[in-house]
């Protein structure tokens, strides 16, 4: 079982230094939560199947966060004792009349992504109320795994979560909400302030990248009771430990099961803290009669008694990650809190709120979409589609804009022809229909759009159709013409990246197609320009500026050179303020050759990607793509040489050096110079036929540094550069 603070599509436009800040009080949370959780682990002799760390697991922020709330709202803490006292009264008298009834919750959940792995699937959604069910009504198979001394308290405890499909107004919905924020990234108390649609009428799922260093957390009915408790309601989850499929796993699947037991007030089996394998948690309870004392547990030893008798370690309110099972007891409490009017839990399973909030309802049909699996294609290529509409589609009329027709939830269609495309769907289910067209949804270019050789200075008023910009991180500041710098005319491309303060933006400018089928290799030179934010090289940040190619039209990518930040991407010394480069001094250029058959087709694209480590303007000026023959390459290397292509570049141990002759070369040498001209090492003499060569370069204890190497092909030299780190 996984659990939840390690103790140790709507857009939101968030301020980017308010999610600088809250990624620092991040980082500094969890640097505590680790600080604080450390000798948690002396007590466990074995870690949770599937995880090959103490790295791998995270457990539950119920506590720690629950004193962030308190600390901020210190008049709430009073308050939180007397509703908690009058809980606990509640509980003691609860009859639990109705045993059989059923309490349906509905659930709504919020996806706060950034455009990364977070932005979970449907189905992934899906598998969390799946699991979450399953556990509530002891419907796992692996139940029979109980040991003997607890097998005959497991419990059913009647309690089911449904997705809603009413929103707050009354609207069909998917019970899925996607919002776009920094915010994923920190998962504290402020990812609730992005939305929250009301507490009595649902249980608020948030989904984020780091639930402030959990696995997952939520608090008490008691903690969250009255006005000032009510936005902070409600769990919040690590996209990574959400359902069973997806980004999840089986083991990791039941810390929803966990935080709903904490949001039904359920305390961790040891009583109210998370000092699990703390010996005083021996004197304390978590008030249910069934459970036995314990100091908590951090692994699976099923034998384990810690207070003088056998541990209910398979429990779902443990840290070990086996969990199997509620107690009767603990089924007992938490309907108890469902039946009462503190937090509103009583509120949220009327007849009327399962009404509104569309639980009750057979699948209700409320809007079609769909997707497609690229946007951008090639002549003659095929795109497969894929519906998204909801609820209950049994039937589904496609028309692709081609002519083409299909049917199915996920078809392929063949697009021979440029141009631009509608696509058209209808959805059915059986008594109503829905219909959604998108315009100019599919773009299909020609075979070798691109005359070559290419040339672009981005002098153009406008950046030409030659390009498509893609902001991955749609923080809107992506490739942009720009006339503050130039390296020749008086445009270039540019990211403002000076202002950006959300790691891992990726901006990509892809280009349109080529055809490189008469091809032996393909060259393509650019200049560029970058700084360091701040006033010294201390100030470094690893930025990096990628060049990928595609021989399918940009159906799959392939990475071909990188310029790092702490290697050779810096152009200009650091600047404290955004950068602008004063003159070709402070621009970098790079000509990227690629000698392989792969990508002679005539679907070739190619991309430059700028993925952001928070540092500063990046520009892109002169790119040239240029195509040569096997006539060109001999001439060339009769007369001039041979490019030289070294990967990993900066490399660690070994990097590889691969170049492509065309004649029998009698006198070669391949030299390993240091940045003196000293020659430390011969890696080749002699002759070379033609053909692609590769050689290894092996660090060999040399220190590390900058080193030259050098191929002479009878007496013409070519040279290239590689780092050891």
């Amino acid at each position: 079982m996984v659990n939840c603070i390690r103790k140790n599509e709507t857009m939101l436009d968030i301020q980017s230094a308010n999610a600088h800040q809250s990624r620092a009080l991040r980082i500094f949370i969890v640097g505590l939560s680790a600080f604080l959780w450390s000798p948690a682990w002396g007590q466990a002799d074995a870690l949770p199947s599937g995880a090959t760390s103490v790295a791998d697991v995270k457990f539950c922020g119920q506590w720690e966060m629950t004193e962030a709330f308190f600390n901020a709202h210190p008049e709430q803490r009073e308050r939180a004792e007397r509703d908690d006292a009058q809980l606990e009264l509640e509980t003691s008298t609860f009859q639990n009349f109705n045993r059989d009834e059923l309490i349906i919750i509905p659930v709504v959940f919020h996806v706060i992504h950034f455009n990364g792995p977070e932005n979970i699937s449907d189905d992934q959604v899906h598998s969390a109320i799946t699991v979450m069910n399953r556990d509530f009504r002891k419907l796992n198979e692996d139940i029979t795994d109980v040991v003997e001394a607890f097998a005959g308290i497991a419990n059913d405890v009647e309690i089911e979560f449904r997705l809603a499909q009413r929103d707050p107004d009354g609207n069909c919905h998917i019970g899925i909400n996607r919002l776009l924020s920094g915010l994923t990234y920190d998962g504290g108390g402020e990812v609730k302030d992005l939305i929250q649609w009301p507490r009595n009428n649902y249980l608020n799922i948030w989904v984020v990248e780091n639930a402030a260093g959990a696995a997952g957390y939520s608090l008490y009915p008691s903690s969250v009771n009255g006005n000032q408790g009510a936005g902070n309601d409600g769990i919040v989850v690590a996209h990574d430990y959400t359902g069973n499929i997806g980004t999840s796993n089986n083991y990791r699947s039941r810390t929803l099961t966990h935080e709903a037991g904490h949001w039904m007030n359920l305390r961790h089996t040891w009583g109210n803290s998370n000092n699990p394998g703390d010996a005083e948690n021996c004197e304390t309870d978590d008030n249910v009669a069934d459970t036995p004392l314990t100091s908590g547990w951090t692994s699976c030893n099923l034998t384990g008694e810690t207070c003088g008798s056998l541990d209910n370690i398979q429990n779902y309110m443990e840290y070990s990650y086996c969990g199997r099972m509620f107690s009767e007891g603990q089924g007992t409490r938490m309907r108890a809190a469902m039946y009462s009017s503190v937090a509103q839990r009583n509120q949220l399973w009327t007849p009327a709120n399962l009404e509104n909030t569309g639980v009750l309802e057979e699948s209700i049909l409320c809007e079609a979409r769909f997707s497609a699996s690229r946007q951008t294609i090639c002549a003659g290529d095929s795109v497969q589609f894929f519906d998204n509409s909801y609820h209950g589609v049994t039937t589904w009329s496609w028309s692709f804009g081609d002519g083409q027709v299909g049917e199915g939830e996920t078809p392929w269609n063949q697009y021979m022809e440029p141009g631009l495309y509608d696509v058209q769907l209808t959805a059915g289910n059986g008594a109503d229909d829905v219909s959604l067209t998108k315009e100019a949804f599919i773009q299909v270019l020609p075979s070798g759009a691109l005359s070559l050789p290419f040339v672009d200075d981005f002098e153009a008023a406008e950046l030409s159709e030659d390009w498509f910009v893609m902001d991955l991180g749609l923080d809107g500041e992506g490739w942009e013409l720009t006339s503050t710098a130039s390296v020749s005319g008086s445009q270039s491309m540019k990211i403002q990246n000076w202002s950006n303060f959300v790691e891992f933006n990726a901006d990509q400018l892809v280009s349109s197609s080529m055809d490189m089928s008469d091809a032996e290799e393909i060259h393509i030179a650019y200049k560029w320009a970058y700084s360091f934010k701040g006033t010294s090289e201390d100030d470094e940040t690893d930025d990096r500026l990628k060049i990928y190619a595609s021989p399918d039209c940009g159906q799959t990518w392939s990475l071909r050179r990188m310029h790092r930040g702490y290697t050779d991407l810096p152009s200009a010394p650091p600047h404290p303020f955004p950068f602008t480069p004063n003159g070709p001094d402070e621009w970098n250029s790079y000509t990227l050759v690629l000698p392989y058959a792969q990508f002679f087709t005539e679907n070739f694209r190619m991309m430059f990607e700028f993925e952001s480590r928070l540092g500063n303007n990046i520009y892109l000026d002169d790119v040239n793509i240029q195509v040569f023959t096997a006539s060109d390459l001999l001439e060339r290397e009769r007369l001039q040489g041979i490019p030289l292509t070294v990967y990993p570049n900066p490399s660690a141990d070994q990097a590889w050096l691969e170049f492509q002759t065309w004649m029998v070369h009698e006198e070669v040498s391949v030299e390993l110079l240091d940045m003196t001209g000293r020659l430390v090492e011969t890696m080749h003499s002699g002759q070379l036929t033609p053909g692609l060569q590769r050689m290894a370069i092996n660090r060999r204890g040399h220190a590390a540094g900058t080193y030259f190497i050098r191929v002479q092909l009878d007496g013409i030299p070519s040279a290239e550069m590689v780092v050891f780190e």
